[in-house]
């Protein structure tokens, strides 16, 4: 096998998904149902999935850990990277237990663990301080001693960013392409499909190949009164990894 047909398999693709704030806070219409060939299916034309991008952070990654899929509490490496510079701070339960990077960023999540996550100092949004979460529900399987040379990639887009300001939510998902399917191409930078808000971002993903990873941003800062302590976190593990390393 090729070099380049490794790189295609194991190349990682996000679904992007733009929708209104309201939107989210809303229960969407009812979608016509059928059933075909035993499966429930409806009109956004997918078959019946459990789980999507308005289940509540967590439970994608319980799910996971509970049915075997996953190791639970395996670290995987991840690669964090903002439009240009900026800061990258990673909680692990509380705004005292952080590790704060400089992108682009190296860092290890537990598989099953729903993580919150500061950007800030961005040239690009001066001032701008946003806190996504990153839900990590699978991991991948590099060769023996090699886990910190494939990291997930996560790529917070200045297009994300002006999204959330306008008012918006942004939810990706990550997934690692299936031999079979994937794109015969090779990219420069992490490619992403945008999908309507009215289909069902997991399971498009499924369909595409393994789910990695529900990265959420919108609006939301922790509060100054300190009513909310979960905002950081349960103190998931956040462990310092080694940046990949760059072979000529």
């Amino acid at each position: 096998m090729t070099n380049s047909k490794r790189q295609n398999r194991s190349s990682l693709l996000t679904l992007l998904l733009m929708t209104l704030i309201v939107f989210v806070m809303h229960a969407p219409a009812a979608w016509s149902q059928e059933m075909i060939g035993g499966r429930q299916y409806n009109s956004g034309n997918q078959f019946y999935h459990p789980l999507n991008q308005r289940t509540p952070p967590g439970v994608a990654g319980q799910w996971a850990a509970m049915s075997g899929q996953v190791q639970p509490g395996y670290i995987q490496p991840m690669k964090f990277s903002l439009p240009s510079t900026g800061t990258l701070t990673f909680y692990a339960g509380g705004p005292d237990q952080a590790i704060q990077k400089a992108s682009p960023a190296s860092i290890g999540f537990g598989v099953g663990y729903v993580y919150r996550v500061k950007i800030s100092g961005m040239p690009e949004f001066p001032g701008v301080e946003l806190y996504p979460t990153i839900e990590l529900i699978d991991r991948l399987h590099p060769p023996a001693g090699l886990a910190e040379q494939y990291p997930v990639p996560v790529s917070f887009t200045a297009e994300d960013i002006e999204l959330v300001l306008s008012g918006r939510m942004v939810t990706k998902v990550v997934y690692l392409e299936r031999p079979q399917t994937a794109v015969p191409a090779q990219f420069d930078r992490q490619p992403t499909q945008t999908i309507t808000a009215q289909k069902n971002l997991i399971a498009e993903a499924d369909l595409l190949g393994r789910p990695m990873l529900i990265l959420r941003m919108g609006g939301r800062l922790p509060s100054t009164r300190g009513e909310d302590p979960a905002f950081f976190g349960n103190g998931a593990p956040v462990l310092e990894v080694n940046p990949p390393t760059v072979k000529n």
